[in-house]
């Protein structure tokens, strides 16, 4: 589903803290169907653009062959989450990276080219405390796919789900938030996009045709068939590098100063590719997978099981 062009007309701009700002796109008229529509109105009412590649454009036309109500997005500052990027070990080639606080895959762009879009479809996990949880202290497994903060870069645009859990009492809390964010920045909410543990999610990031600051963030949910597009701008003083993507999911610092891990299970990431400028289409089976390591043991695991299919595993840490 990747987008073509720069953006049609859209509604009023949101001011957002650390220097973002938002534009959502008019409401489509009853009725309205993609499938049929021109370029122009899909633009218009936020919708991706057709594709060009013949693969890609029968999976659109599947995705939107089913009405999905596209609704114009609320946002709530979650300051407390994505406080860093991860600690990384070095870039190889076609092989295993870790880091301390991401698992899952990622590509690297080729030498003088950079990403401008990413895709990936996945299933929202049911999360549970992991073995020797402590009561009262959130564990998270947030799953998502963006663009850049592994491969030297500053910054990371990403967009995906929350899923996280805590055990009170006895008792197991749970909270489900789909959220966008391009680091430095805070991380936000969309606050009236319904998820449950279980949907199917569809994400697309598409940078602005000649920009490194402004890209447009597709979430939809499969299963409900609700989803949510806006343009959003860098902060302030931050530019995309494109240098990497991924499909990842990952553990946050929410109550305590170490990130915790959920237990998750399996997460798979399907329609895994991504695009660059000069026109090049990359699955995820062309990068590498990347594996979450704590004290010494592999907590998650990333691998390949097709060219565009990823699956992360939560391993756990060795009691």
């Amino acid at each position: 589903m990747r987008l073509n062009g720069k953006q049609g007309a859209t509604m009023s701009a949101i001011e957002l803290p650390g220097g973002v700002t938002i534009r959502t796109f008019s409401q489509p008229p009853d009725g309205f169907d993609p499938v049929r529509a021109d370029d122009r109105a899909l633009l218009a009412y936020g919708y991706p653009g057709r594709p060009e590649d013949p693969a890609m454009l029968e999976r659109w036309e599947r995705v939107f062959s089913t009405p999905i109500q596209l609704i114009r997005p609320t946002f709530r500052s979650m300051p407390y989450k994505r406080r860093r990027l991860p600690e990384a070990t070095a870039r190889v080639e076609h092989g295993t990276e870790s880091t301390d606080i991401w698992s899952g895959a990622v590509v690297h762009a080729p030498a003088g080219d950079s990403f401008k879009w990413i895709e990936g479809e996945w299933t929202v996990p049911n999360a549970f405390p992991p073995s020797g949880a402590v009561d009262g202290v959130w564990y998270s497994a947030s799953t998502w796919i963006g663009i850049d903060g592994i491969d030297g870069s500053g910054d990371v645009l990403q967009a995906g789900c929350d899923s996280d859990v805590m055990t009170s009492g006895g008792t197991i809390q749970r909270q489900l938030n789909p959220w966008w964010e391009w680091f430095p920045a805070g991380s936000f909410w969309i606050s009236n996009l319904p998820v449950a543990q279980g949907d199917t999610m569809d994400g697309l990031i598409c940078v602005d045709t000649g920009s490194t600051t402004s890209a447009t963030i597709y979430l939809l949910n499969i299963t409900s068939r609700v989803g949510a597009s806006f343009r959003a701008t860098a902060p302030t003083g931050t530019t995309l590098a494109g240098n990497s993507a991924e499909w990842v999911v990952e553990r946050l610092e929410i109550d305590t100063n170490a990130p915790e891990l959920a237990r998750y299970g399996d997460v798979y990431f399907a329609a895994a590719y991504a695009g660059t400028a000069a026109g090049a289409q990359m699955d995820a089976g062309a990068g590498n997978v990347i594996n979450m390591v704590d004290s010494g043991y592999t907590i998650s695991t990333g691998q390949i099981e097709a060219p565009a299919l990823v699956q992360v595993r939560y391993t756990g840490l060795a009691l």
